[in-house]
C-alpha cells in the first residue's frame, strides 16, 4: 500500500458531483490517498499534515488518517464518496442535491444494503444522473445510504411502478451493525 498527502482529484470530484461552492466543505482539510487495491480518500485536518507527512517520511502508512472522503475509482462513477462527506457537503451547502428523500421504510431497507424502491421515495433532488452518485437521506436528514441512481432525472421518479429501483444500494450504514468491520462483507457492493 502507498500513501500520498495532496493533489485536488478529490476537490474536482466534489466540485464535479455538488457544485464548485462545495469543496469549500472541506475548507482547512488535506487530501490523503492510499493505494492498494483501490485507491482510498482520507481528509486530513491541516493541523496534522505534519505528523501524517513525518509518518509518511518514517516508511509507515498513517491508513485511516483523518475523515474517510470516499473512494476513487478509474470508472463511472469515477469517485463513490463516504456518507460522512455528503452529510459535511449538505450542512455546508443547506441542502441536499443528487439525493433522494426516503420514507421510514425505505431508510429500513436501506440500512440492509438493498436498493430503494420508488414506492419509498418521498422527495427528490437533482441532479440525478443515471449510474451516477446518489445518495439516500432520511426523515430526519442525515445520509443513510449512497448508491447509484437507476434513474436519469427527478421527473422520471414519478413515472415509475412502485417496485422499480431508484437507488442501487452500494453502501449503506447497516454494513457497521452487520459486523463489517470484518472481512465477512465488502464495504463498497461495486
Amino acid at each position: 500500500m502507498k500513501c500520498w498527502l495532496g493533489g485536488d482529484e478529490v476537490l474536482k470530484h466534489i466540485s464535479r458531483l455538488y457544485g464548485s461552492e462545495a469543496t469549500g466543505a472541506i475548507r482547512g482539510y488535506t487530501p490523503l490517498y492510499c493505494f492498494g487495491s483501490f485507491t482510498e480518500v482520507y481528509l486530513v485536518k491541516d493541523q496534522l499534515v505534519e505528523v501524517v507527512e513525518a509518518v509518511l517520511r518514517s516508511g509507515r502508512i498513517p491508513y485511516f488518517a483523518g475523515m474517510y472522503g470516499g473512494r476513487l475509482r478509474p470508472t463511472k462513477p469515477g469517485f463513490i464518496p463516504s456518507h460522512m462527506l455528503v452529510e459535511r457537503v449538505y450542512e455546508f451547502l443547506g441542502h441536499p442535491v443528487r439525493a433522494v428523500k426516503a420514507l421510514e421504510q425505505g431508510i429500513k431497507v436501506a440500512l440492509y444494503g438493498r436498493d430503494l424502491l420508488a414506492e419509498s421515495v418521498a422527495l427528490c433532488f437533482e441532479p440525478v444522473e443515471f449510474g451516477e452518485v446518489i445518495s439516500v437521506v432520511g426523515p430526519d436528514g442525515y445520509v443513510y445510504a449512497v448508491g447509484l441512481s437507476k434513474v436519469s432525472s427527478c421527473e422520471e421518479v414519478a413515472m415509475l411502478r412502485k417496485k422499480d429501483v431508484v437507488v442501487r444500494t452500494v453502501f449503506d450504514l447497516g454494513w457497521y451493525l452487520r459486523g463489517g468491520t470484518t472481512p465477512r462483507e465488502p464495504k463498497y457492493k461495486l
